[in-house]
């Protein structure tokens, strides 16, 4: 419903900006906010690009990316996952904040930042081409952290490759973390 690659709709739900097409996930978040409640923190999964486009960014410019979140925010969500390819990108030009640090600076909730964390390859080269990607160390995320970029980092095929990967990070032990490669999606751990 965000993009307008897709949502065509000439009715109350689409419309030509952002903000505009935004107005079904806010009555979603709406209501379920008043089912659940004001004590369960909500989460929404959010992300600029799509799978079939790199080039797209739901919002190119900070205010259109206020224009979308901030309702959200007010319409009930209390944390924003924002995912993104590589979580080390920029979201806009002049800025080195990813789309978590925008979404954390424009609406003043906690993020979860989520994008080949602990990884140089990113996540559709390992489901369409098969290929892995190298472990790769951390500092970038820490340095983000540490700014209070984001508040949670989401880590996904590092996890996948090494079980242990957290008590490693934790531990310093970033020589001994794995590869991934695309066969450990197929494991059970």
């Amino acid at each position: 419903f965000f993009w307008d690659g897709l949502n065509r709709r000439e009715d109350q739900w689409g419309g030509q900006t952002l903000a505009e097409r935004s107005k079904l996930g806010i009555e979603i978040i709406k209501a379920v906010r008043r089912g659940i409640g004001e004590d369960i923190p909500l989460i929404i999964r959010l992300s600029q690009w799509k799978q079939q486009d790199y080039s797209v960014q739901m919002a190119t410019t900070p205010d259109e990316m206020s224009d979308w979140l901030l309702p959200m925010s007010e319409a009930g969500v209390d944390v924003f996952h924002c995912s993104q390819r590589r979580f080390w990108e920029p979201e806009f030009e002049g800025s080195d904040l990813n789309f978590a640090g925008w979404a954390k600076k424009l609406t003043g909730k906690p993020t979860i930042t989520v994008g080949s964390v602990g990884l140089n390859g990113e996540f559709l080269a390992s489901l369409s081409k098969g290929a892995g990607a190298d472990r790769a160390d951390l500092n970038e995320l820490l340095r983000r952290l540490e700014r209070e970029e984001f508040d949670l980092v989401g880590v996904g095929r590092a996890l996948l490759s090494d079980s242990n990967w957290v008590k490693k990070v934790k531990e310093g032990r970033s020589d001994d973390m794995v590869d991934f490669d695309r066969s450990h999606m197929m494991q059970l751990i």
